[in-house]
């Protein structure tokens, strides 16, 4: 009696783990693409704002121009902190005196972290 309960249980086990692996791989694979999609370009814009903001009381809005914007593969460390990539082209600084084109460099840490540092030059 013990024999046939422990072989149901095993089959039902299976059954389970078989029901198991059709469910996961009815999930649609884009799903999985979203959940990792990475734009580094929108984390810089974030931090550029929140940092230029903090320092001049006037500042509006800080936008890169994504079809001038290069990026370098770095992989090395500043400090302490640990920066993946930089990015460097040209932005559009918006204050009360209106908007003007400058030139940005953004160091970032790479996915599932932030931008580190955002500095604004003057064109």
């Amino acid at each position: 009696m013990g024999v046939t309960t422990a072989r149901r249980a095993v089959s039902g086990l299976a059954f389970a783990l078989a029901g198991f692996l059709f469910a996961a791989s009815a999930v649609p694979a884009d799903a999985a693409r979203r959940k990792t999609r990475f734009d580094g370009i929108r984390d810089c814009e974030r931090v550029g704002n929140i940092q230029l903001r903090r320092n001049n009381p006037a500042f509006r809005h800080f936008m890169i121009d994504r079809s001038n914007v290069t990026i370098d593969r770095y992989s090395e460390r500043v400090g302490p902190l640990f920066v993946a990539t930089v990015y460097h082209g040209r932005a559009n600084y918006e204050s009360v005196t209106g908007l003007r084109p400058i030139r940005f460099i953004c160091l970032h840490g790479g996915m599932y972290r932030r931008a580190l540092f955002v500095y604004a030059l003057p064109d």
